[in-house]
């Protein structure tokens, strides 16, 4: 059995999992997928225990070899990867950048491909850091470019900057000092910019480093043919030149296509080092490789000669191959051991130019080819320069593939650098000559030999010889010197080096160049030989051969210089192999070396004749640190043996070159130093010496030189041995200061002459004073080891006397400018030399004296740079020294500051002396920081304050300023406030640092330092809150009594400015940034709001002072989203309500008398609470607070209120009000922002009230025009005009002045009531005007006129008035405008926004917006709602859900007492129209309902009840808003009799305005009067009012209804008074009938006279108070509106149908519906016989059809009197239209020609411009198909010309009623028709769109300038063979009132009484749709 034990005693185990363990079956197994972190808690043997990071109540086990073990961190309790800190921040930045990619992604951000690009690299180089396969120095490399790639991006995404150092580290910021902080941040702004600008310009030219480039070169491949083994010889040259630049490289290349050396296999690389940057700039840089060929004189090719390198080489020879390829040729190149006859020919050039590869080496990293071309009988520099010109060269086809790098830095920095490229066994070829730089380790001895040329004579020879000249190394003896020639890097050391040979050629030209390096110890003694030898091509013959010639040089000369640079001709000596004496090898050394040493002689000795027309060409070229060609150089340094020509020498040593002088630098500067000491004449040499010196550290200070400078120190540190030169020294350096300060004669003008040489020799001696200064201290140093120091005195008091000189030498007048500059730049040097041998204090008291001498404006740059200098030494970091120093500089800096001189210097000191009192190897700084705080402190904060803000020393300035206070304690402030205080100037200071800590994190001012330097902000803060803690103890100390309120204002100001800044706001930033801000500085609020408390309670009885001016600012602080801090700040106003409570009336911001007596106390806060309810006002808006903000203020302040005996009430008043208030701008904001423009008005208008009950007239202004400007927004006119008309009520008719509260924006020049009030006035009218609310625009005109006409007497401006006015009279009457429809909206559910919630508005919908149309709307502002089908009151599970539910139905509005002005009067009808929808504060909508118990059957006309509802809302409308708030409903029903009556005064009112519009305007169109009355007196459906006389006005109905007795005297009142009207009506048709419509006029004037004789035998004879003038004369229109299409005059209508009393019961409000346009096939379906039968209702609005439940079917024995009821009437002519939630119409309704003359013709007063609209209303079926039984009978019975039009109602079946309610639609009316009941036919087939344009008659009403709407159907021919005709109709509608169809009937004329069956069912739409 298992045993299970703990991992780990102390801690848990963390893993990841490699794979996917899955095995859910198996008991206690744990899943895991690839990459889950798990904590392992128990193992055994093969298993863990343990849970996975994500999902810790999950335990299981997990097999051991699915979980790779990870080193962990614990981090806020979770486990942790322990990666690097790169790999750590990687992580970060990715999950950080992470979020902000995804939404540059969505917003299409153009920066998101390069942020992509940068995550996918940080992603790639995090896993190379991770996989642990790199070497160190590509770490670093990865590591470098993972930091660039942050830093870039950081600032691509404008996020914080990441401080590093070098190495790409986060550096510690709480480790360095201020100003180093800022020092850092500006190299990071650098380091960003840098790493941007080399990502932008790849691809361009690099700058090339100053001093050494390298080349490395790496031979890949040689293309060529050849048979036998090959040296290449790569090296590079200068093409201007035809030069060799650098020695070769050599690749001993085999027959075989390899290297010959093992070594070199694969490994052919070389280092060209030391290349300058002149060397790169040269013109035309070659890569030039020289093939030369091993092996016979003739070369024989072969048929498979031809190789390449990369294809023998992957043949790869074995290694005795190899062995015996290496030993093929010798060490010597001549000949192998075994005899091979071997001669080196030349074989062929390759070359290539470098110059484009050095200036864009990236563009060249794979394979270069170099073109290679064979020598034919060409030298090998004759090939070259062939290739060079690219001349002759034919065709190419052999070449060499080289790779090619160009690399910067030295051998040693390379090494580090590229490890992998240059490794220890790589050659180095070096520059044949020095760098530009010498380094002074880099010891070289090198001899570069050129074999040039020759010229040799033929000697019985026919033919020219082939020459080959071997070189040796010979010593004084002739014998060889072994291993020192060197062909090139690459190649071992050889002994003797053997020319190429040229075939038969006399004059071989061979530019060789190899390289000898000999000991310098055996340079002297040797010299070099050359052989000559005639090379046979037989082989016999050339081993017979002996040398011909001999030459010889020495390469030391007899004066002891080496050999001259530069060619020499040598001369060549014959050699006699019979007289030449071979034992004595060095016998050819008495003979002259070269030409020019013959002088024309013709030496010879045994065995050695003189050649004369032979010589040998040669050039030298020496690099050497050791020897040298200097005549003059070598003299100097053998002084001792030539003392007579001393002077000439050291005279002579300003004419060595540099590179001879630094090459003896010591031995020269030994041979000075003897001479200085041991010379016999020290007037005469003394001054030579020190100027020879001075010379030689000239020369090493040159640039070229200066790295010997170390070797210069190195020598005087340990080289140098003169005890007694500093004596000499000093003496000399007094004289050269007294001689050049001793005032000199002047010229006769008076001016100095030219400068003088002893000035010219001070200035050249103060140059170089620091260096002869270490001499002296030196030498001195060595004496006092001697002597033991026993003449310290008089050194001290000599040096003290040279001090004293250079003080002197200062204040010369004469013009020493130059020596004192020198003498300010070294003296920092000479100081810390001096501290070895001379007294520190009293070394920095002259130091001092020398500064303070200088003269205020002299030399003031190189005084500062000394300072600078200074503050960098040794000397500076001793405290006593600093004592001394550090007053004067900070004095001379506080001087230049004032007087802004050098700036930029005096901030780079500051910036240094700050550095170092922050180092901890300093001692002590208190008394530094407080001699910087007293001298600097205010003028470096003033000068701060006073820089522009855009200047770069700002920031600078600041962080010098911030490093003062960061290092300041408690004692220093103490130190500082007195000093202050004695000199009166501690008030002006405190206020001064108040205010620049104030501007400094004020977000009003452009910040010091960029918003990205979140580490140098935080840094700042936290400076500034030390400060300001000391600061509170100041204030508090010397400024509360006496009290200073400037001071405490400044405070108060400046700490909440500070505390609420952005940067401290933490709650702001994203977690990596707050955790990062929490980890390095903590959040710093909680303490700043603590000491902001402290300092409120310690004012005391000063707080009345500050209550309303510090409101605004507490409030800002205690809304930081911070508890803690909000429970310690929120107090702070209970304090301030009770100041002011308790605060005197009698003497302003004071407690006053109110200590001794409480009756003065002034027993209100309204200064606090009006401060307040403005400032949360404001800051609330600007987006400060929350939620938990008001209830945690509420609760801490009614906690307080409820304790406190005066304020329990006042405060919890106040307390409330401020709660509700909050809650409303809370909500406000939230909701500002929201698409739904009502919400924004409804909280906009909810704070206008509550500004309006606190009295608050500045609030209440700025929030009218806000609210102003939402309506016009959305160009709700009218409701801005009422919303500006507030701000009128607050003006008076008055010319007082204008308070600021009561002032406007809009009107800034008004300055009195009266101007205000008079502006608003026209541009509340102008808004009337726009709103055409003309009616409202007179009553203001009607104010305005008042006061022109009676108060100001200004006429003028009354005339203009009145015909404003006139002209808005004229509007109402003539110009169009539509009333808007309102709705009932209930919002249910608590989704919706607090002001919504389960709540009834009353909405004022737009102009011609339709029910449909308003519920869209609502559902766009609402997308989450879901609009109610039915009226039905929800229950709690909606109310109460979290869903957002809508319930949309038209109401009606019900007209105000102010209507009854216009009752029984004559009064156009727009006049009337307008008050029917306006100002209106009540509505009601009805629903149907039946009822029983009125008898008889359910469906009789006694059983139609409604119940109504009314509805209060809190204001009219139209107002201030477009809705308003139902605040009282009320339910009631109405009975069958009331609604009869009802209907019958709609009727009369109808008929009554009909007449009145005819008899008014005689151009009217006579179909709608037509038509209405056609309707009224023929009344075709339910029997017209005859219903409701067998309902109601039977003895039956009064018996069962006694209390109805008055209502049924209205009914028969009404139904008698109907007769006199439509008598006028009649005769008034008469009058304007034309003539297509007499048979009308006859059928009308018979029905009528039937009625009237019933009417008036029942109820008696009524009068009418309308008269019809007979005289008046009929207009007859040429053109009728339609074609006389009617003759019959059995067009019956119904007016009293007891379902369409409300006009719309059966009309449908499902939402959505797609509206079916059928208005097309209906007109096409329709057919008239003779005359039209046309209405006209503007008013009446098409709805859909409502759904209903299904009837039962008519029965088979229908009564006749139902079949002759054909036309079908959904709006009777008499009936108004009742509130349904269908809306009206939009462009498009489906209209029939019976509903054309509707009740409302209220837009029939006028010519109007046309404008058509089309308007189209969808079909919807009703019931089911009738059966196919009930269709053959409608088939068989006789065609019948009434047919049912484009909004189909149900025909009327009294018999067949539905058994359902409708009461639960969401379609309401008060219609009772059967329509109601009986479900209506299928409607007609539509099509799918609308098209009028093919309509081919227009019926337009040219008068009125209407177009009628008209429907006509295409019904079967009746029996007396009426015509189908198919007529298409224009439809259009000018005056924007909708039309609503209804059915008709066309009856043929012969025979209207015969009983007519049903009308068939038109075929069901395609779009149509059953709604259940």
């Amino acid at each position: 059995m298992s045993v299970w034990s703990d991992c780990n005693a102390k801690q848990a185990e963390f893993g990841i999992a490699k794979c996917n363990f899955d095995q859910e079956t198996k008991p206690h197994r744990l899943n895991l997928d690839v990459g889950d972190a798990v904590i392992i808690l128990k193992e055994t043997t093969h298993w863990y225990y343990g849970y996975r990071q994500k999902a810790k109540e999950t335990r299981g086990i997990f097999p051991k070899s699915y979980i790779h073990l990870c080193e962990y961190n614990i981090v806020n309790g979770e486990f942790c990867i322990q990666r690097t800190d790169i790999v750590e921040e990687i992580t970060k930045v990715l999950l950080e950048w992470g979020s902000i990619a995804k939404n540059y992604f969505l917003t299409t951000n153009p920066s998101f491909k390069e942020i992509r690009a940068k995550m996918n690299e940080l992603n790639n180089n995090r896993a190379a850091l991770i996989s642990g396969n790199l070497p160190l120095d590509e770490v670093r490399k990865v590591k470098l470019l993972a930091t660039n790639q942050i830093d870039t991006g950081n600032k691509l995404l404008g996020l914080d900057m990441v401080v590093r150092d070098e190495s790409g580290d986060i550096l510690d910021t709480n480790a360095i000092c201020t100003t180093e902080l800022y020092e850092q941040h500006v190299h990071a702004i650098q380091r960003i910019d840098k790493a941007n600008r080399l990502s932008s310009e790849r691809g361009t030219t690099r700058t090339l480093n100053k001093y050494s480039h390298n080349i490395l070169l790496h031979v890949n491949a040689f293309v060529c043919k050849f048979q036998e083994d090959s040296d290449l010889l790569f090296t590079l040259f200068d093409g201007e030149t035809h030069k060799p630049i650098s020695e070769n490289y050599v690749v001993k290349w085999s027959r075989t296509g390899i290297a010959r050396d093992i070594d070199q296999i694969d490994n052919n690389r070389v280092l060209f080092t030391d290349l300058s940057k002149s060397d790169l700039a040269i013109a035309k840089m070659y890569l030039v490789c020289y093939a030369i060929r091993i092996g016979s004189m003739e070369f024989k090719e072969s048929a498979d000669s031809k190789r390449t390198s990369m294809s023998i080489a992957n043949s790869m020879l074995n290694a005795s191959s190899r062995k015996a390829s290496q030993l093929s040729v010798s060490s010597n190149g001549s000949s192998s051991s075994n005899g091979e006859y071997i001669i080196r020919r030349p074989f062929g050039v390759a070359c290539k130019d470098l110059t484009p590869i050095i200036n864009k080496s990236e563009d060249f990293r794979g394979n270069i080819d170099l073109p290679f071309i064979m020598c034919e009988k060409d030298t090998l520099d004759g090939t070259l320069r062939k290739l060079i010109a690219n001349k002759d060269i034919g065709k190419i086809d052999s070449k060499m593939a080289v790779t090619i790098e160009v690399l910067r830095g030295d051998i040693k920095q390379i090494k580090e650098d590229f490890p992998r490229l240059v490794h220890t066994n790589v050659p180095v070829a070096r520059k044949m000559g020095f760098p530009e730089v010498i380094l002074p380790g880099d010891v070289r001895n090198d001899l570069y030999l050129t074999i040039c040329s020759g010229e040799f004579a033929r000697i019985a020879k026919t033919s020219e010889k082939n020459v080959e000249v071997s070189v040796c190394v010979a010593n004084e003896q002739g014998y060889l010197m072994p291993g020192v020639l060197s062909i090139g890097a690459g190649h071992q050391p050889i002994d003797e080096y053997k020319s190429v040979v040229y075939y038969h050629d006399d004059k071989p030209k061979w530019q060789e160049t190899f390289k000898i390096h000999v000991p310098i110890e055996d340079f002297k003694q040797c010299h070099l030989r050359f052989v000559l030898k005639h090379r046979s091509s037989n082989e016999q013959k050339d081993r017979t051969e002996k040398p011909f010639g001999l030459a010889y040089v020495r390469l030391m000369q007899a004066n002891g210089t080496t050999i001259p640079q530069g060619q020499h001709v040598l001369a060549v000596y014959k050699i006699d192999h019979k007289k030449y004496d071979k034992t004595v090898a060095n016998c050819y050394m008495e003979l002259p070396a070269t030409v020019a040493e013959l002088q024309g002689a013709r030496p010879s000795i045994s065995g050695l004749t003189l050649l004369p027309k032979d010589q040998l060409s040669i050039g030298v070229n020496l690099c050497s640190t050791k020897l040298t060609q200097s005549v003059s150089l070598l003299g100097l340094l053998n002084w001792s043996a030539h003392k007579e020509t001393l002077e000439q020498s050291l005279n002579a040593l300003s004419t060595v070159p540099g590179e001879e002088v630094v090459k003896f630098l010591q031995d020269i500067l030994d041979a000075l130093f003897n001479i200085l000491v041991e010379n016999d004449h020290p007037e005469k040499y003394d001054q030579l010496v020190f100027m020879s010196i001075i010379h030689l550290i000239e020369t090493v200070s040159d640039l070229k030189y200066q790295h010997f400078l170390s070797v210069l120190d190195v020598y005087i540190n340990e080289s140098f041995s003169f005890t007694l030169a500093y004596t000499k020294l000093m003496d000399v350096l007094q004289k050269n200061i007294s001689e050049a300060i001793t005032p000199k004669e002047k010229s006769a003008d008076g001016n100095d002459l030219e400068e003088s040489a002893e000035v010219r020799r001070l200035y050249k001696t103060t140059r170089y004073l620091h260096y002869v200064m270490k001499f002296v201290i030196r030498s001195r140093v060595l004496y006092a080891e001697m002597n033991c120091d026993t003449d310290y005195v008089d050194f001290a008091t000599r040096l003290q006397e040279l001090l004293r000189m250079f003080i002197d030498m200062i204040g010369c007048p004469s013009n020493l400018l130059k020596s004192e500059g020198a003498l300010l730049k070294n003296l920092h040097i000479i100081a810390t030399d001096l501290m070895q041998v001379f007294d520190q204090v009293r070394l920095s008291i002259s130091i001092v004296e020398i500064l303070e001498k200088f003269p205020p404006r002299r030399l003031t740059q190189s005084k500062m740079g000394c300072i600078k200098d200074f503050v960098e030494t040794k000397l500076f970091t001793l405290p006593k020294c600093r004592a001394i120093l550090l007053p004067v500089f900070c004095k001379h800096i506080k001087d230049h500051l004032e007087s802004k001189e050098e700036i930029a210097e005096c901030i780079n000191i500051m910036n240094n002396i700050l550095k170092l009192l922050f180092r901890s190897d300093v001692g002590a700084t208190h008394n530094d920081i407080r001699d910087i705080m007293i001298i600097l402190f205010r003028t470096v904060m003033k000068a701060a304050h006073a820089l522009d803000r855009d200047t770069g020393l700002v920031g600078k300035f600041f962080a010098i300023m911030l490093g003062i206070l960061q290092r300041m304690d408690a004692l220093h402030y103490e130190y500082f406030v007195k000093d202050l205080h004695q000199r009166g100037e501690l008030k002006h200071f405190v206020i001064e640092i108040l205010l620049v800590f104030e501007e400094l994190v004020s977000p009003h001012q452009k910040a010091v330092f960029p918003r990205d330097w979140m580490d140098m902000i935080m840094h700042q803060n936290t400076v500034i809150l030390g400060a300001l803690k000391h600061l509170t103890v100041v204030i508090t100390d010397y400024f509360l009594v006496p009290f200073e309120k400037q001071i405490w204002s400044n405070f108060f100001q400046c700490s909440i400015a500070f505390l609420v800044q952005s940067p401290l706001q933490l709650n702001d930033f994203n977690d990596n940034k707050r955790q990062i801000v929490f980890a390095r500085y903590r959040d710093i609020r909680k303490d700043t709001a603590m000491e902001i408390r402290k300092m409120w309670f310690q004012l005391g009885q000063h707080k009345p002072k500050f209550v309303p001016q510090l409101v605004e600012p507490i409030l800002e602080m205690s809304m930081i989203p911070e508890r803690e801090l909000r429970q310690e700040t929120i107090p702070i106003f209970f304090d301030m309500m009770q100041c002011e409570y308790y605060s005197s009336r009698l003497e302003q911001e004071s407690y006053g008398d109110t200590k001794f007596n409480n009756t003065h106390h002034k027993g209100n806060f309204s200064d606090f609470k009006t401060a307040m309810i403005e400032k949360l006002d404001i800051l609330i808006g600007a987006g400060k607070g929350d939620a938990e903000y008001k209830h945690l203020f509420e609760t801490i302040m009614l906690e307080r209120c409820a304790v406190h005996s005066t304020l329990n009430v006042d405060g919890t008043a106040f307390v409330e009000m401020v709660t509700r208030l909050m809650d409303k701008l809370l909500e406000y904001r939230c909701i500002i922002q929201d698409e739904s423009k009502e919400n924004r008005m409804a909280c906009t208008f909810s704070l206008l009230q509550f500004y309006s009950e606190v009295d608050l007239k500045e609030m209440y202004i700025r929030y009218v025009y806000k609210l102003c400007a939402l309506h016009m927004e959305f160009e709700n006119y009218t409701e801005a005009a009422f919303t500006l008309k507030l701000h009128t009520e607050l003006l008076r008719w008055t010319d007082t002045e204008l308070s600021p509260q009561l002032r406007s924006y809009r009107h800034s020049s008004c300055r009195t009531h009266r101007q205000l009030k008079e502006a608003l006035y026209f541009e509340i009218m102008e808004y009337f005007d726009k709103g055409k609310q003309w009616e409202c625009a007179i009553d203001m005109c009607r104010v305005l006129a008042r006061q022109y006409e009676e108060e100001i007497f200004d006429y003028l401006k009354l005339a203009e008035l009145l015909k404003r006015m006139a002209l808005f009279f004229e509007k109402i009457i003539k110009e169009l405008r539509h009333n808007s429809e309102y709705f009932r909206v209930c919002f249910y559910g608590r989704g919706f926004p607090r002001l919504l919630q389960n709540r009834v508005y009353i909405f004022r919908g737009k102009e011609y917006e339709r029910h449909s149309d308003f519920c869209a709307r609502m559902l766009v502002q609402h997308p989450q709602a879901e609009l109610m089908q039915t009226l039905e009151a929800p229950g709690e599970d909606i109310t109460n859900s979290d869903g957002q539910y809508i319930q949309v139905n038209k109401v009606e509005p019900i007209m105000g007492p102010a209507f009854n002005k216009f009752n029984e009067k004559i009064i156009n009808n727009e006049i009337v129209k307008y008050f029917t929808a306006n100002n209106v504060q009540k509505f009601q909508f009805s629903r149907p309902f039946r009822d029983s118990v009125g008898g008889g059957d359910r469906d009789d006309v006694r059983n139609l009840w409604l119940e109504r509802t009314e509805l209060l809302i809190r204001f009219p409308l139209p107002g201030i808003l477009r809705w308003f708030p139902v605040i009282e409903t009320s339910t009631f029903k109405i009975s069958p009799l009331e609604r009869a009556v009802e209907i019958m005064k709609d009727t009369n009112s109808n008929i009554r305005q009909l007449v009145i519009l005819h008899r008014s305007d005689e151009t009217l169109h006579i179909n709608p009067l037509s038509m209405k009355l056609n309707g009224i007196v023929d009344p075709a459906v339910m029997g017209g009012f005859a219903k409701y006389e067998e309902a109601f006005l039977t003895d039956d109905y009064l018996e069962q209804n006694p209390d109805d007795k008055e209502l049924v005297e209205d009914l028969k009142e009404l139904i008698a008074n109907q007769i006199p009207l439509l008598e006028i009506a009649i005769q008034l048709h008469r009058m304007r009938a034309p003539e297509s419509l007499k048979a009308l006029q006859e059928h009308l004037e018979g029905c009528f006279a039937d009625m009237q004789q019933h009417v008036e035998l029942r109820y008696g004879r009524k009068s009418c108070d309308l008269k019809i003038e007979r005289d008046s004369v009929v207009m007859r229109r040429p053109n009728s509106f339609l074609p006389p299409l009617f003759d019959g005059s059995n067009n019956r209508h119904s007016e009293t149908s007891m379902g369409s009393s409300d006009s719309g019961l059966s009309k449908s409000t499902f939402l959505p519906r797609p509206q079916t346009n059928s208005i097309k096939n209906t007109l096409a379906s329709l057919s008239f016989n003779t005359r039209p039968s046309l209405g006209h209702s503007p008013s009446i609005k098409s709805n859909k059809n409502k759904d209903k439940t299904p009837g039962k079917r008519r029965s088979k024995d229908c009564k006749v009197k139902e079949r002759e009821v054909h036309s079908l009437s959904s709006s009777q002519w008499y009936t108004p239209p009742l509130s349904t939630i269908t809306s009206t119409p939009e462009k498009e309704i489906n209209t029939s020609i019976a509903s054309l003359a509707s009740t409302s013709n209220s837009s029939l007063s006028g010519p109007k411009t046309p404008d058509p609209h089309i308007l189209t209303e969808e079909l919807t079926p009703k019931r089911p198909l009738r059966s196919e039984m009930e269709k053959e009978r409608r088939l068989s019975r006789p065609a019948s010309i009434a047919t049912p039009t484009a909004s189909i109602k149900n025909f009327p079946d009294t018999r067949s009623l539905s058994e359902s309610s409708n009461r639960n639609s969401v379609e309401t009316t008060d219609s009772t028709s059967e329509e109601d009941i009986r479900p209506p036919p299928l409607p007609a087939k539509a099509r799918d769109s609308t098209d009028f344009t093919s309509l081919s008659q227009n019926m337009d009403w040219t008068p009125n300038g209407f177009t009628l709407l008209s429907t006509i159907s295409n019904t079967s021919s009746s029996s007396m063979s009426t015509t189908s005709t198919l007529t298409k109709t224009s439809i259009s509608n000018t005056t924007y009132e909708y039309l609503e169809t209804t059915n008709f009937s066309l009856v043929g004329a012969v025979d209207g009484s015969k009983p007519r069956p049903p009308t068939p069912p038109p075929k069901p739409s395609r779009h149509s749709k059953h709604i259940p």
